[in-house]
């Protein structure tokens, strides 16, 4: 009798999504499932429509993609943010969420910096994370998106962007995952790998989920500076349950938590590009220039969604 009794208990707090994911129950209702009125176009997406179309807002260029079902169903939304030198293109070969998020019912954007001397380059400048906040509202308005699923996920420079929207827009989220950059300005911009002094300000308002992961071997971003980004969002959010969920020579995933609830997953891992001077700065689960290797344990955008899944705004 115990037995069953946990069984059906499991059961109830435990969904199956399209893709076969396991993730826990929430009280948000599950992507793509509520019925909403026709797509409003606006000034800029002024043909809302399926598939993927590149669009010039904000004065910045945005991919969007768009799965057919969310022109009738209520979506989630994942920003994903590119690195120095990437591209919208780019980022999704390495994560790619137009794809894994697209089948669970997520519109995604994956904006594109504007060239600097440096070449494409966020340049850590507040007004681009504004910008693509900006346009990420005018998404969620046009397409009627879940105000409890729009997420941000960013590789390097695009991890930067990532803890800038924890710092000004956290109410507006439900998670986020940065990859590859800690929480903080880089000391010197011409000196690798850089070193960050952390934001002082930016965990004192909201807080949201956020599931971190950082290369130990980073050779472009210091590891240090996940160390001290985890240290102080652990002291102002006093996340003081700590759970190593997983741990191996590859990597280790920990979870700490507070009595609000609060989620942060830190990931760090050994994995490097291959080459003669292997560097970190790198996503797991993927081969070719920035990928960490196919044979990794997980594909990084794999976990964003799963992540994205288990931790939307509770209402």
């Amino acid at each position: 009798m115990k037995k069953l009794t946990f069984i059906l208990f499991t059961f109830l707090l435990i969904n199956i999504s399209t893709t076969g994911y396991l993730v826990a129950d929430s009280k948000v209702p599950w992507p793509a499932t509520i019925s909403i009125p026709q797509p409003v176009p606006d000034d800029c997406i002024s043909s809302p429509r399926k598939g993927t179309v590149d669009l010039k807002c904000e004065g910045l260029m945005f991919t969007l993609h768009v799965p057919e079902i969310c022109l009738t169903k209520a979506c989630g939304l994942i920003v994903d943010i590119h690195g120095f030198r990437m591209s919208a293109d780019l980022q999704d070969y390495y994560t790619d969420l137009a794809e894994r998020g697209g089948n669970e019912g997520y519109i995604v954007i994956q904006p594109t910096a504007n060239k600097s001397s440096y070449g494409r380059n966020w340049e850590y400048r507040d007004d681009n994370v504004s910008k693509v906040f900006s346009f990420m509202n005018r998404v969620k308005k046009v397409f009627h998106v879940m105000e409890e699923r729009i997420h941000v996920t960013g590789f390097s420079q695009g991890s930067w962007m990532t803890w800038r929207f924890v710092c000004y827009y956290a109410e507006h989220l439900g998670s986020v995952a940065p990859i590859a950059f800690g929480a903080g300005y880089p000391k010197d911009y011409f000196k690798q790998p850089l070193m960050i002094n952390v934001f002082t300000n930016c965990f004192k308002g909201k807080q949201v989920d956020v599931l971190y992961a950082h290369g130990k071997k980073d050779a472009a971003v210091h590891y240090i500076g996940a160390i001290k980004t985890v240290k102080k969002i652990r002291q102002d959010w006093n996340l003081d349950n700590e759970q190593i969920l997983h741990k191996d020579k590859d990597y280790q995933r920990t979870r700490y938590m507070n009595s609000k609830g609060t989620v942060v997953e830190f990931i760090n891992y050994n994995w490097a590009r291959k080459g003669s001077d292997p560097d970190g700065h790198c996503f797991p689960g993927v081969g070719n220039y920035l990928g960490c290797g196919k044979n990794n344990s997980f594909h990084w955008g794999d976990e964003v969604v799963k992540f994205f899944l288990e931790h939307p705004k509770e209402p």
